[in-house]
């Protein structure tokens, strides 16, 4: 039997295309791999917070009064920050998006501005029924007004959370429902 030597032509091609999807495929590989070992190196570099730099009760209670936040309920709106108690602002029956009153929220935010007045963030907590556009409204109102023509800003930094449940939001609602009736603050489960 002959075994014939087999001879690459002169002139042959190499195919680089798989060793050129292979690299294709692991760059974006590599680049999450170093992003997250940065991340890690950031986090791994934070010194442990000590007892002594914990913040103290007195500390915590100081921020939660210079806390404004907007709880949009089922049944209207319920603002702390604005007045000595909460002020709640309710909405015309059946409660859908027009039905919200949104002047007077815009009143409420500027009692809140004008309460506090270091405070750029407020903290608005929908209730998980309450439709998109509430929200939306809920936010022109707490960052600006117009009155007289002009814009008048209030609060830059609007920050959304988890709002409270039905339930609670139900039980905190005074039986009158008249607005600026007295009903105790209970922080949204998503308010640091």
């Amino acid at each position: 039997m002959i075994v014939r030597k087999r001879r690459n032509p002169v002139g042959a091609e190499i195919d680089l295309t798989p060793v050129l999807s292979t690299i294709i495929h692991i760059i974006p590989i590599v680049l999450i791999a170093v992003r997250f070992v940065t991340m890690n190196e950031h986090v791994v570099d934070r010194a442990p917070i000590q007892a002594s730099e914990a913040p103290s009760r007195q500390k915590l209670d100081e921020q939660d009064a210079e806390r404004v936040v907007v709880r949009i309920l089922g049944s209207g709106f319920a603002v702390h920050g604005a007045a000595e108690a909460d002020t709640v602002i309710p909405c015309r029956a059946p409660c859908t998006p027009a039905d919200y009153d949104y002047a007077q929220l815009s009143d409420a935010m500027v009692a809140a501005r004008d309460r506090h007045p270091k405070t750029q963030q407020v903290i608005v907590a929908p209730a998980a029924t309450v439709p998109y556009e509430v929200i939306i409204g809920v936010f022109d109102a707490a960052t600006h007004r117009k009155a007289g023509g002009k814009i008048e800003p209030l609060f830059s930094d609007p920050v959304l959370v988890d709002g409270v449940s039905e339930a609670s939001s139900a039980a905190s609602t005074p039986a009158t429902g008249s607005p600026g009736a007295a009903t105790p603050f209970a922080p949204p489960s998503g308010v640091p």
